[in-house]
């Protein structure tokens, strides 16, 4: 009995071994046709694709890679609607540029294609062009100061720049020793930038902001150019004689060459009529061309007329005029000077006022 089963169980096993094999042959015959031998060959993917945003325009890049049989790529845009061809034959970077955008948002889709017209896998990439409205929000770097030290360097002191809208440097254009003109950018990192050769024979600089939308635009844009006079730096002056001062630090010849003429020199009450006087040392040899005053704001107790000297030595005086000062003004007074000459030193002497005391605010001098 178990001798029957197990012959019985032996035909079955055979008859369906037999019967798939046959199934097996029919299918692969049915497909056969449809199946590509060796394989079909599918060319590289571009790699590192980038956009490149600008002035309008947009440059799409990437890397050819290593896949010799990519022999050419199509960029689409529109939905696939609208394509373009690049060829990449013996090319490593791959670029094509888009020109006259409107400024908006814009997407790509790559892919690669060899010389039998397979195709890669799609890869997409998109960023902004900019323009005018992009232009319209640039903001200039505002610069506080520009001044010339008694080493003849030149210090700009910058306000705070728009590094988030995509301000990096600022650019100052600006005479040198030789009369080359010179332009230089300063990263935006920078409170202070110095200039060492700088050649005092123009009054002014023109500067203005560096802006790059994103770390990959093509374009670099630009705020309009500012001009800003540099100043004599203060700093290096000392006051090195005077007649007298009132008590109290609000009342000290120091006061005039602080910078701000809302602070006061205060001769001394009852120390004596006019005249009255102040000489600063500059700490080096300049070529004043004007002097500038200024009274203490709102305050009248100033001179009516004043007389400036200068020296090269402290020794030997030039006199560079007499002058009539309106003590009831708060603006700057300039005053030219009559001969140009090498000078370290100026004195300015009040003649006459309305009081026996001298009151003025600030005095500044200039090289043009």
């Amino acid at each position: 009995m178990n001798s029957m089963k197990l012959r019985f169980y032996s035909i079955v096993l055979i008859t369906v071994v037999v019967c798939m094999s046959v199934s097996c042959k029919k299918m692969d015959s049915t497909y056969e046709n449809f199946v590509v031998k060796g394989g079909r060959q599918y060319p590289g993917a571009p790699v590192s694709l980038k956009f490149h945003g600008g002035l309008n325009r947009a440059k799409i890049s990437f890397l050819r890679g290593s896949d010799a049989n990519a022999v050419k790529a199509r960029i689409f845009w529109n939905n696939f609607s609208d394509s373009v061809e690049v060829d990449m034959k013996g090319k490593n970077t791959v670029e094509y540029t888009f020109v006259d955008l409107p400024e908006a948002f814009y997407s790509y889709s790559v892919r690669t294609y060899d010389a039998m017209g397979n195709s890669s896998i799609i890869l997409e990439v998109s960023g902004n062009v900019y323009g005018d409205k992009y232009k319209s929000t640039m903001l200039a770097r505002p610069l506080n100061s520009v001044l010339l030290n008694k080493d003849n360097e030149l210090n700009l002191s910058w306000a705070s720049a728009d590094t988030t809208g995509g301000a990096y440097a600022t650019e100052v254009e600006y005479v040198n020793v030789q009369g080359s003109l010179v332009t230089r950018r300063f990263p935006t990192k920078e409170q202070v930038s110095k200039i060492y050769d700088f050649g005092r024979t123009s009054s002014t600089i023109k500067y203005r902001t560096v802006y790059l939308p994103d770390s990959l635009s093509i374009d670099t844009f630009y705020t309009a150019a500012q001009t800003a006079p540099y100043f004599i730096d203060k700093r290096d002056w000392s006051v090195v004689a005077f007649d007298s001062e009132h008590p109290g630090d609000e009342n000290r010849v120091v006061n005039i060459i602080d910078g701000d003429p809302g602070t006061r020199w205060h001769g001394q009450v009852g120390a004596g009529n006019y005249p009255h006087f102040f000489t600063v040392d500059m700490g080096t040899n300049r070529t004043i061309k004007r002097l500038s005053l200024w009274r203490m704001k709102g305050d009248d107790r100033a001179p009516d007329k004043i007389q400036i000297s200068t020296s090269e030595d402290k020794l030997t005086w030039v006199d560079q005029g007499t002058f009539s000062f309106d003590r009831f003004n708060d603006a700057e007074q300039i005053f030219d000077m009559r001969l140009l000459s090498p000078s370290r030193y100026f004195r300015v002497t009040g003649l006459q006022g309305p009081q026996q005391y001298i009151v003025l605010g600030e005095v500044s001098v200039s090289e043009y």
